[in-house]
């Protein structure tokens, strides 16, 4: 269904995250992290990010139809994620207006591991422009 389409509280199916240690190493050399040991966990962002993405493609805007900007950021962990481990994203659209033509939605992320627990949580803004 079309963003646009979607009212504010609705909920995304759960889905699956993996992140490989290659994965986590290539997120901490395109930032240029090099303080980092992705080996031995994966940065915070790189788990945010990878969220956001797979919500992104949900929404039909990764197939470059349209201008898509991450324009603000909350997250919060409480703890760090290590590479291989398995987290299921739980995905809440909380707001979706449109503003001189330009469509503003906020999702909401929980990260729970396998034992039910929540791993991290995050609010993110996206702006999305016709082109």
């Amino acid at each position: 269904m079309p963003l646009q389409d979607l009212p504010a509280g609705h909920e995304f199916p759960p889905e699956s995250l993996i992140i490989t240690a290659t994965e986590a190493a290539a997120y901490t050399a395109a930032v240029g992290n090099t303080s980092a040991q992705p080996a031995e966990r994966v940065p915070s962002m790189a788990v945010i990010a990878a969220g956001l993405s797979r919500i992104i493609k949900h929404l039909g805007l990764a197939n470059g139809t349209v201008e898509v900007v991450h324009a603000s950021q909350e997250a919060s962990f409480n703890r760090p994620v290590t590479p291989e481990e398995t987290l299921e994203i739980r995905a809440t659209l909380k707001s979706n207006a449109e503003r001189r033509g330009s469509r503003f939605a906020t999702v909401e992320m929980l990260f729970v591991d396998e034992s039910g627990k929540e791993v991290a949580s995050a609010s993110s803004l996206i702006l999305v422009n016709a082109t």
